[in-house]
Order: structure tokens, then sequence, then C-alpha cells
């Protein structure tokens, strides 16, 4: 019995002849089995993290490290795509451009959410490849996604900018049989392009009718959270263009007239600044613009109402100096705003 219990354990054979599982064999296969689980639970950890940073607010030195962060993401990113995983690779390359975003490095951001709608998209046309009666169109829908916010981060007018479009229209092109992408996705690029144009051009009142036409775009199909930074520009370019064009309230919308009085209110101190994290609507006037340039923008509102001239002209100077992540076209704005009132004022 001793020689057949030692035959057993040392040689890896039984009395029955089956073999044997050691332990660490088993413990190797639960790895394995558990492999997607544990890379899951992983991403599950860095995006804490990154939430964690997000609420630091001003006590920076308590957040996680970003670069730490951003090294997580990387690593988790090129695991799935080697597991063939490829949807959460793409929130993993997310979750990077993110950190980017921290870094103040929007090239590198954007070629951060390139890789992730690539990754959205191997995930989509993976699903067709495999005939899933499960399939959706959110994969795709994440994939436009990720090619408008690496366009907008791009240097407008470089090569890499171009070569995003060009994906962006080839995969548009599959998307014009689809009823349900008729808006916003499909018009908000050219909608944004054209209020350029016009801004450009001084035609500032069909800018502001194009800003308008976007904000109903998006929220036509209740995506506000997915163009958070979009909405964030069209807001700040909407109130200075309403400042900007000084309209009576009679040729005001009541979407301007409610994104005024929320300003104002604001900075006579009656509301409070809403965000799209406080369990609100994303819906509302301020809701993707930063607590601190809410306020700015409460300044110049008031300044504007109360038809202090001299106040308007320094606070939009003051705006523009303040905030460095500010577009080229809202910088545009603010100096041909700044430098009407300095004929005057």
């Amino acid at each position: 019995m001793d020689k057949l219990r030692g035959g057993s354990l040392g040689g890896g054979g039984s009395s029955s002849g089956a073999p044997s599982t050691a332990p660490g064999h088993e413990h190797h296969q639960l790895e394995q089995y558990q492999y997607p689980k544990n890379l899951i639970e992983q991403y599950l950890r860095a995006s804490s993290k990154i939430k964690k940073f997000e609420r630091a607010g001003f006590f920076k030195r308590f957040a996680p490290s970003v670069v730490d962060v951003q090294a997580d993401f990387q690593r988790l990113a090129y695991s799935f795509e080697e597991s063939g995983i490829q949807q959460y690779a793409a929130m993993c390359h997310i979750g990077y451009a993110k950190c980017e975003s921290y870094g103040g490095a929007p090239q590198r951001e954007s070629e951060a959410y390139l890789r992730a709608a690539r990754s959205f998209l191997a995930a989509h046309n993976e699903s067709g490849r495999l005939h899933l009666r499960t399939r959706h169109s959110g994969f795709r829908e994440g994939a436009v996604h990720c090619y408008h916010r690496a366009a907008d981060r791009a240097v407008d007018g470089c090569v890499f900018k171009a070569a995003i479009l060009r994906e962006l229209k080839q995969l548009q092109r599959q998307l014009d049989s689809t009823s349900s992408f008729a808006s916003p996705t499909h018009q908000i690029h050219d909608l944004e392009i054209s209020a350029e144009t016009s801004g450009q051009r001084g035609d500032f009142r069909s800018a502001l009718q194009h800003y308008d036409d976007i904000v109903d775009n998006v929220y036509e199909r209740r995506g506000a959270r997915m163009y958070g930074e979009l909405l964030r520009r069209v807001e700040v370019l909407r109130l200075l263009l309403l400042v900007h064009l000084n309209l009576p309230p009679a040729r005001q919308s009541p979407a301007h007239i409610k994104l005024i009085e929320y300003y104002y209110n604001l900075a006579q101190f009656e509301s409070l600044p809403c965000s799209a994290d406080d369990g609100g609507s994303a819906e509302r006037p301020g809701a993707f613009v930063p607590e601190q340039q809410q306020y700015a923008l409460a300044e110049i509102t008031c300044a504007w109402v109360e038809r202090k001239m001299c106040d308007l002209k320094h606070l939009l100077r003051d705006f523009g100096a303040e905030f460095g992540s500010l577009s080229d076209m809202e910088r545009q704005l603010l100096a041909v705003m700044h430098a009407e009132l300095a004929r005057s004022y």
C-alpha cells in the first residue's frame, strides 16, 4: 500500500491506471478558464481609478497616478485584442484617451480614439461573421462616436485628420441605409463645418442656427452623454453668439432664453452649477460645461444683460486667457467680440 501510495504521489499514476491531475495543473486550468473574467475585473479596477481621479477635483495629490492608470489601460487593450474581445479593447483605448486628455495631448488622445473606433468596428464585423442573433448596432454606433471624437481632437488640416474622416466616410456609407442613424451622427460633422464657415465670413446668425441644429440633433436621439465635449463647445459658442448678436427677446427661441436665464441666475447666485454627473438631465444648460467655465460665462452674461460693456470687454479677454483648451472657433469668436467692443469702450 505504501509503495502504491508513494507511486501515485510521485509518478503521477494511480492504481486504476487513470492519470491524476497535479494541484499546479488544476490551478493553471482554473486560471485559463477565468482568463477573460480576470481581464474584465482588471478593466473595472482601472475604470474605478480614473473615476476617482475625475472626482478628486482640486485634491489631485490624493488621486491615483494618471500615468499608472494609462499604462493599465494600454496593457489591457493589447490583452483584450489578443483574446479577441474587441469591444473591451475599444473601451480600454477610450480610457487611455481620457488619460491623455488630462495631460493636454490632443494628438495622442485622437490616436487612442481612432484605435477605439477600429476595435469597435472589428467587434461589429466579428458579430456579423458569427451570424449572432443578438447582433445589434451598438458596436457600430460606438465606432462612429469614437471616429468623431478622434477627428475632433486631431489638429485641423493635418493628414491624420483627413485619414480619420476618410475611414468615417467609408463607415457612414454603410449607415446610409439604416434609418436609426439618420440623426444625429450623420449631420453633426457637416453642421459644425457649416457653422464654422458661417462664422468665418461673419454670418453669425447662420452660425447660431447651425449650432442650434446640432443640439437638436443630439437631443433627438437622447445621445447627449455620447457628445459631451461637442455639447460643451457648442453651448459656449451659442451663448457667446447670443451676446454678440444682442438679439431682442422676440427674436430669441425658448432654448436661447433658457440658456441666458440659466447663466444669469448663476451669476446672481440664484442657482447652482449643474453637471451631467449629478443625476439630473443631460439636456440642461451647463450639463457638460466645467464648473469654472460656467461661472466665467455667468459673469459674461451678467455684464451683457446689465449693459456693463467695459466689464464685458475685459471678461471676454480673461475668458480666452484663462482656458487653454478652447477650440479655434471659440477663440476666433472671442477675438471678434473683444475687437468690436474695444472700438467703442
